[in-house]
């Protein structure tokens, strides 16, 4: 049903490439780029304001054009940030997106995202499980790159969604305002995870 594709494209390590960033791939150490994502997007409710004045606050962290992204820009409205950390890097990324879902019309949608080189892909996505409450993936957004987990934020604390719903009824929860879903996985080295906020036109 929704059929995602990843939204970075290349457009990530194309990116870091003009920025003349290069890194080699050392041996993968605990991260928490969870940590992160919670205080850069979930704290905020994913709210692209938020996340710049997360950043802000951190401090030493590098402002990207979003023009270096070229055609592969993964979103519109887009903000970027690059921090270094030991012998790889910290992306954060907010900005719009707009998927066509097959019963259900166009999907627009805003994105908070955390990316991280090197990270632990499996211990990111245990943390995305316990955060969400879901214990596996909705199915079609179940896919070699990435995997989506979808909740209902009540007084702001998630319960998730049954992936055995039915399209009229994820439409629903996805005009009711409530929905965010959690997406998880990689692209090429870079490990990312996605807090998107669905609204149907």
């Amino acid at each position: 049903m929704f059929a995602f594709r990843s939204p970075l494209k290349t457009g990530v390590l194309a990116a870091c490439a003009v920025a003349g960033l290069a890194f080699a791939a050392p041996a993968v150490a605990q991260d928490p780029v969870f940590e992160k994502f919670r205080t850069v997007c979930i704290a905020g409710d994913g709210s692209a304001a938020a996340a710049a004045a997360a950043v802000e606050a951190d401090g030493g962290w590098m402002v990207l054009d979003p023009a270096m992204f070229g055609n592969d820009a993964p979103f519109q409205n887009m903000q970027a940030w690059m921090k270094m950390e030991g012998a790889g890097f910290r992306l954060v990324m907010t900005g719009d997106m707009a998927e066509e879902i097959d019963g259900m019309g166009q999907m627009d949608m805003s994105v908070c995202a955390v990316g991280a080189q090197p990270a632990e892909l499996g211990t990111l996505e245990a943390e995305v499980k316990a955060w969400t409450g879901a214990t596996a993936p909705l199915p079609d957004m179940d896919t070699p790159e990435f995997r989506g987990y979808g909740v209902m934020m009540q007084n702001r604390r998630p319960t998730p969604v049954d992936p055995a719903m039915s399209v009229d009824a994820l439409g629903v929860a996805a005009m009711s305002g409530d929905m965010r879903m959690l997406m998880v996985g990689e692209e090429g080295d870079v490990t990312m995870v996605m807090y998107m906020q669905p609204k149907l036109r």
